[in-house]
């Protein structure tokens, strides 16, 4: 793979951090009006020490990890990753044995203190925004994605400070950053996978602790690496059978106290452990209440989980396009080089714009994730706060599935067309085309297939677009500034027909079939405004943004012509 410092040579991520982000608006509300910073005066708290006193001191502070970050994956990871492919994984005696190359850039990362980028910095963590954990996520997964999964899987206990006792917190996260755990989702089992309200795991309490039975399945890995700590964040019932989703409970059980009984072998991510998990008697932790596991602490888990998908997808397309464009300018075929052939041109002009799109999109998410998220932190906001928090909360709880649906299905389709560049050569191991290829089919299965994020979004989406609807409210405010754009309003009309004609279909079989139409031209009109707005703020690239919009805008157009056709054709 190209070995370059992966955030100071990306021109797009860049801009978005230097020009496009209004940290104004981010860093004041996230850092609390910078009280880790005053505390710090008061206490000296080594914790602490680097927490920022003003903007500017945040942004240098989150330049510097998105520089550490993209030195150790660009020069370091991106190395090792096809080794660490080939190689794969073993599974010998219970134990899951990980290449030795992947081991020790796992440990890069953590002595760089990456690892705990979800936690706040009382607990030992780095203290960042979603909008950089987002960008960080982005920069590990360019290099490689089962690298970055070991790595990144401690950012699922970042639930814990949401809905664990201040006792539990302490105790914890820690724990685990200090001890470099990995975290898993204990979800899914043999015969449960999305359908959550139904697992059988049980857990049982006997004289104040509590102890869990069953099987769990697709548990990332929940092995450790190489005899390293790990927790698997447990969904299990604590009611009867027929109590469904109320039933369920969240525990914390150690690897040390459940049985790893085998590990899947997958198409791609192949040094990343996927494995199948047994609990007799395993002690388990209680999360939070009793009941709470699924309705309340999984679903906020998810959401964190959607945003790490939709920047690996944005990871994964910028290595297929920054490899295909290299390929291409250095491939002469016919007296030059395959870039200068319209065909192959046209592949990568798209490849490019729709990245672009993709970035926006998975910024924009862990956005509104930043204007709300600290509306869950104990504060004791103002009326006005209150209410500004709760309309984020309601744009995040449709953004993220549309991101995390969106930046993936985008991701496939587009390392499709950084493979075709290739042309024979991107088939062969030779090449990371393929490797890049076989890793993004997992990007809209896991974490929840495109269909169940469509079916997460649709809802927010339709009753959203009433005339008081917050997503019609939302689009408002994305349209500021690109209210005069011909091509913009004119997709802006035509997904609003195709909403009209969803919501006037009466048998709801027929509205579960044709909802991916709506969230798809959601998504494209979503993107088209964030392009918009990119564009009108840039000042370094606003020529080339502004060919990426009239192009997207044209492709969308075709899209939701497409989408009205089969909802009036249905």
């Amino acid at each position: 793979m190209i070995q370059s410092n992966y955030f100071q040579t990306n021109e797009d991520l860049r801009e978005h951090f230097e020009d496009l982000i209004d940290w104004n608006e981010i860093v004041p509300i996230y850092e609390n009006q910078f009280s880790d910073s005053k505390l710090y005066l008061e206490n000296n708290n080594p914790k602490l020490e680097y927490a920022p006193s003003n903007v500017g001191e945040a942004k240098s502070f989150y330049e510097e990890i998105l520089k550490s970050c993209g030195e150790i994956s660009g020069m370091y990871v991106s190395q090792v990753a096809s080794i660490v492919d080939s190689k794969g994984l073993k599974f010998e005696n219970g134990n899951v044995i990980h290449p030795q190359e992947m081991v020790d850039v796992v440990q890069m990362y953590h002595d760089a203190g990456l690892g705990p980028a979800a936690f706040k910095r009382k607990y030992g963590g780095l203290g960042t925004p979603s909008i950089i954990k987002a960008m960080i996520a982005e920069l590990m997964y360019r290099s490689d994605s089962s690298i970055t999964i070991a790595v990144g899987s401690m950012g699922l206990a970042a639930i814990l400070e949401v809905c664990a006792t201040e006792e539990m917190k302490d105790e914890w996260i820690p724990k685990l950053i200090s001890g470099n755990y990995t975290v898993t989702m204990g979800l899914s089992e043999p015969d449960f996978g999305s359908d959550l309200p139904n697992i059988t795991t049980k857990a049982i309490k006997k004289d104040d602790k509590w102890f869990l039975n069953g099987t769990k399945r697709f548990q990332t890995v929940a092995c450790g690496i190489n005899g390293s700590p790990g927790i698997t964040l447990t969904l299990a019932r604590t009611g009867t059978q027929e109590s469904g989703a109320r039933g369920l409970s969240f525990f914390i059980v150690e690897n040390k106290n459940y049985a790893v009984q085998g590990i899947e072998k997958k198409l791609g991510i192949k040094a990343s452990a996927t494995c199948e998990t047994v609990f007799e008697n395993s002690e388990g932790h209680l999360v939070g209440k009793e009941g709470f596991g699924l309705v309340k602490y999984v679903m906020g888990m998810l959401n964190g989980a959607r945003l790490s998908v939709s920047s690996q997808g944005t990871g994964i397309v910028t290595a297929a396009y920054e490899e295909a464009l290299k390929y291409a300018k250095e491939r002469v075929q016919f007296g030059k080089p395959i870039y200068e052939i319209p065909a192959v041109r046209r592949m990568l002009d798209r490849m490019e714009r729709e990245l672009a799109g993709m970035r926006c999109l998975m910024v924009e998410a862990a956005y509104s994730v930043d204007k709300y998220y600290w509306y869950e932190d104990g504060r004791k906001p103002t009326p006005e706060e209150t209410k500004t928090g709760k309309f984020w909360e309601k744009v995040a709880n449709t953004l993220t599935p549309i991101s995390k649906y969106y930046n993936s299905e985008m991701c496939n389709d587009l390392v499709y067309d950084g493979l075709q560049v290739l042309g024979g050569a991107g088939y062969t191991e030779d090449y990371d085309l393929s490797r890049l290829y076989r890793d993004a089919r997992i990007t809209n299965i896991y974490d929840g297939t495109t269909q169940i994020q469509v079916n997460a979004a649709i809802g927010g989406i339709t009753s959203g677009m009433s005339p008081t609807g917050t997503f019609r409210a939302y689009l408002d405010h994305l349209a500021k500034g690109s209210e005069s754009n011909p091509k913009l309003l004119e997709v802006r009309n035509l997904f609003e027909s195709i909403v009209e004609t969803y919501k006037s279909i009466e048998n709801q079989e027929t509205k579960e079939t044709f909802s991916f139409e709506v969230v798809e031209s959601a998504a494209r009109v979503v993107v088209g405004y964030l392009m918009e707005r990119a564009k009108n703020k840039s000042s370094k690239r606003k020529d080339l943004r502004t060919t990426w919009c009239k192009a997207f805008h044209a492709d969308s157009l075709a899209i939701l012509s497409a989408n009205k056709i089969r909802l009036t054709e249905r």
